[in-house]
């Protein structure tokens, strides 16, 4: 047979379409059969016939409880919602809850681990000299945002996660309310679903936390405090040092670099002193290090 030979479903017996194909471990499975299969599953390279036919019969009897399921509470993100059904002790995690969608129903005793984790992109701000060339200021200056993803793992014989993101759109670091109402309500799924606490997030930025809220009291570099949040990861107005970002009171500009007691809204803010050298190994000009957040020695 040919490379580009048409070729049979090994669950329905339909013919595939040229591009329509999704490879099995043993054989080969139509578009219509994989949309048939749970949203969460993502093993389908590494599954037999065998596995997605079993699959298949359990998503049949899954429309029996999303009919009986009774909605006691929801939880409403921009996309995907978390219903749970107290009387049964399920939930589901889906667009909508409706047989044609079919959601996996789940028992909330099959939750192994459930978290809040924050994802950060950093753009640095550049200025443009008077030769019209961009520069960077100094210390940096970064814009930030921020995605809100519910880390979800399950133990079910189909899929072992159900992660979700509660925003479409990134949140930029202005953004304080959206910051607040997103963490409010991941932490109110992670304790309807776990029936504890939620624990403090996790920043997955791969950048050292850099720029996102640190928790306890160590220096926040690149973005400005918040005070008196209950979470203690959020970001924290107050007297700590702000590196590279405005700081806020003082009646200081919060969008151009600082001149001595001028305001110069074109060039970037002029540091004082020798440079030293910090124990991260970072070279420093200003008072605390813009890597690690360290006062100057």
């Amino acid at each position: 047979m040919g490379l580009f030979d048409k070729k049979n479903c090994d669950i329905c017996g339909e013919k595939i379409g040229l591009l329509g194909n999704r490879k099995l471990d043993d054989g080969n499975l139509c578009k219509n059969c994989t949309s048939k299969l749970s949203p969460w599953f993502e093993e389908r390279r590494h599954s037999t016939v065998e596995d997605i036919k079993r699959q298949l019969a359990y998503r049949e009897e899954n429309k029996n409880a999303v009919r009986s399921f009774s909605v006691t509470r929801e939880f409403s993100a921009d996309r995907y919602h978390v219903f749970i059904d107290d009387n049964k002790g399920m939930f589901a995690v889906a667009f909508n809850m409706s047989e044609q969608d079919n959601p996996d129903i789940v028992p909330l005793s099959a939750i192994t681990s459930c978290r809040l984790d924050i994802d950060e992109q950093r753009v640095e701000e550049e200025y443009k000299d008077q030769d019209g060339e961009s520069r960077s200021y100094v210390p940096p200056r970064y814009n930030y945002s921020y995605d809100y993803k519910i880390k979800l793992g399950v133990n079910t014989p189909w899929f072992d996660d159900m992660d979700f993101k509660l925003n479409t759109f990134s949140v930029k670091d202005h953004e304080r309310a959206k910051m607040m109402n997103y963490e409010q309500l991941a932490s109110q799924i992670i304790t309807a679903l776990t029936g504890a606490p939620a624990p403090a997030p996790v920043y997955s930025n791969g950048m050292m936390n850099q720029g996102y809220p640190q928790q306890g009291n160590m220096m926040n570099q690149g973005y400005p405090q918040q005070g008196g949040m209950m979470n203690q990861g959020y970001p924290q107005q107050g007297n700590m040092m702000n590196q590279g970002y405005p700081q806020q009171g003082n009646m200081m500009n919060q969008n151009a670099p600082q001149h001595g007691t001028m305001m110069n809204q074109n060039a970037p803010q002029q540091t004082s002193g020798d440079t030293w050298v910090c124990a991260c190994g970072a070279t420093n000009t200003g008072a605390f290090c813009e890597y690690c957040g360290s006062p100057k020695p």
